[in-house]
């Protein structure tokens, strides 16, 4: 599709703002400058099989309560009405460019109105959740959202938009050849093409195998079992999964790793895994994703800790054909790489080699490629650990540490019964002293949210405050956010099955404040699902995961 604005400028406009014919007869015509369209917003997002109807009210300088107009609709380019409505009806998925021009009879000029007609999957974008029957099945329901445009005005009195997430319908049972026994849910992203509509798929890791689902319909599109050459181990069961740049890496429930290199870089089947497990059988306990197949920002290796509490780096930057896609996966991809201090040696190491105390969160911050993980460390305290790599070089065995610092809570007491964590990293503006920038940690505790706004600078310890109490304790958290919005959402899952969904911001006293958007016991919608295993937001593509998330 092609977006074209299509703006008729009568050339009487550059000339005056009336009609001169030399006899002194003038009339005045309307100003190109002050006019005004109402009734239609920026931007529409539609379900396919939607439609809406717009109804432009038009405001003209002079002939402001009865103008005398002529209208044209144009979709990409192309007339497709003549009437002073028009009724958009979503059918393939995409972005379309609908002009409103308003032609003023008297001067030919046209006065024009761009609005976008965003047209996405019914199950693209909105929070996932993985279930158990009572008989053990996997159960794979979805609370659905759509993007929604909200006009304001700012405080100087401008018209302005902005993007907000509107939970529209909740549907259960979906997913097609699910197993039993469910374990986990992974979204893995293909690169980003701008091209391709569907950049995303959905791993249900379960005991029974795992299957994945096209990311815009959640319909079969594979096996990773059938993906491996030779015969299959006996009794894999994969209990978590990374999707890197150009491979893909399975951990098995043992310990051991499978990885597959992939052949092109927009198909997440093109590889195959090896049935050997990688690096002589070595164990290992955790993966740390950190590259979600976006374009502009990774790092060129995946991180996973061994099952001594040492951390590696394999290796994960191979070349491409920018015409095809195709990989050249190059002698490196793959390659299992020690972490080592800096020359000056001036960081602990024993954050990275046999660990003593505990990981419990790791996530990768793509704005700025660091990573970040929550420790606690072996005599009991908690800590952020803000550490990055620096360039690999060739043929190298190793990959030398850039930067590594910790941060202490001044409240430990908001681990004790502790539940999850989950993070955010995001800022606006081009200027680095001037941007807003927000890094926000949120830990859930039994029944508990407490909110920690971070910050690097300095070695005082890191401050938090209680925001939230839930009506029961908590299972998890997870974040989700999109562009433009001044608030993120929080989603809340209770060990009773309950949802909720809470928009958090910053107050102008620097506090955590709160509105719960969305309640319900998911168990209760769902009578099929006893237990509600994980959740994922779901973000339909990779181009939607904003700067920095736990994953």
């Amino acid at each position: 599709m092609k977006y074209i604005l299509f703006i008729f400028v009568s050339v009487f406009i550059a000339v005056s703002c009336i009609d001169d014919k030399t006899n002194l007869d003038y009339k005045e015509i309307n100003e190109y400058q002050n006019w005004k369209i109402e009734g239609v917003d920026a931007s529409y997002s539609l379900f396919p099989g939607e439609s809406v109807t717009l109804t432009p009210k038009v405001r003209l300088s002079i002939d402001s309560l009865n103008p005398d107009v002529s209208y044209s609709w144009l979709l990409d380019g192309k007339e497709v009405s003549t009437h002073a409505s028009y009724t958009f009806t979503a059918d393939v998925y995409g972005e379309y460019e609908l002009i409103f021009n308003a032609i003023d009879n008297k001067t030919g000029v046209a006065f024009p109105e761009a609005i976008i007609m965003n047209v996405t999957p019914l199950y693209k974008l909105g929070w996932l959740f993985l279930g158990r029957t009572a008989s053990g099945a996997s159960r794979l329901d979805m609370l659905i959202t759509k993007r929604q445009t909200i006009h304001y005005l700012n405080e100087y009195g401008y018209d302005r938009w902005r993007d907000s997430l509107l939970h529209v319908q909740f549907a259960t049972g979906l997913g097609e050849q699910l197993g039993m026994g469910p374990i986990k849910l992974v979204e893995e992203f293909s690169y980003n093409d701008y091209v391709s509509t569907e950049n995303s798929e959905v791993m249900v890791l379960q005991e029974s195998g795992p299957v994945e689902l096209s990311g815009n319909a959640l319909t079969y599109a594979g096996r990773p079992f059938d993906e491996f050459m030779g015969t299959l181990p006996e009794n894999l069961v994969i209990q978590d999964a990374a999707l890197s740049k150009t491979s893909k890496w399975l951990l098995a429930e043992d310990g051991l790793l499978y990885y597959a290199v992939a052949n092109v870089l927009t198909d997440l089947h093109s590889g195959r895994y090896n049935d050997d497990p990688a690096f002589n059988g070595m164990k290992f306990t955790s993966l740390i994703q950190t590259s979600k197949a976006d374009n502009d920002y990774h790092i060129d290796v995946v991180p996973a800790i061994d099952a001594e509490g040492t951390m590696w780096a394999f290796y994960d930057d191979a070349g491409k054909d920018n015409s095809t896609f195709i990989i050249n996966p190059q002698n490196e991809v793959g390659r299992k790489l020690e972490i080592r201090n800096n020359t000056a040696g001036e960081f602990d190491m024993s954050l990275f080699q046999k660990f003593k105390g505990k990981r419990i969160k790791d996530c990768f911050v793509s704005d700025y490629d660091y990573l970040l993980s929550l420790l606690k460390l072996e005599n009991g305290t908690y800590v952020w650990h803000r550490y990055a790599f620096g360039d690999h070089k060739d043929a190298a065995d190793f990959i030398g540490l850039e930067e590594s610092q910790v941060r202490e809570f001044a409240d430990q007491s908001m681990f004790t019964n502790f539940k999850d964590a989950a993070y955010f990293h995001y800022n606006y503006g081009y200027d680095p002293n001037t941007y807003d920038d927000y890094e926000w940690l949120f830990i859930a505790a039994g029944n508990q949210l407490y909110g920690c706004g971070m910050e690097w600078e300095g070695t005082g310890q890191q401050s938090s405050e209680h925001f939230y109490t839930a009506p029961v304790e908590i299972q998890s958290i997870k974040i989700r956010y999109i562009s433009e919005l001044d608030y993120i959402l929080l989603g809340v899952l209770m060990v009773d099955g309950t949802f909720e969904v809470l928009e958090v911001r910053r107050s102008e006293e620097e506090r955590f404040v709160y509105k719960s958007v969305y309640k319900e016991n998911l168990k209760t919608l769902d009578p099929e699902m006893v237990e509600v295993v994980d959740f994922i937001p779901k973000w339909g593509s990779g181009a939607n995961l904003f700067q920095g998330t736990c994953l």
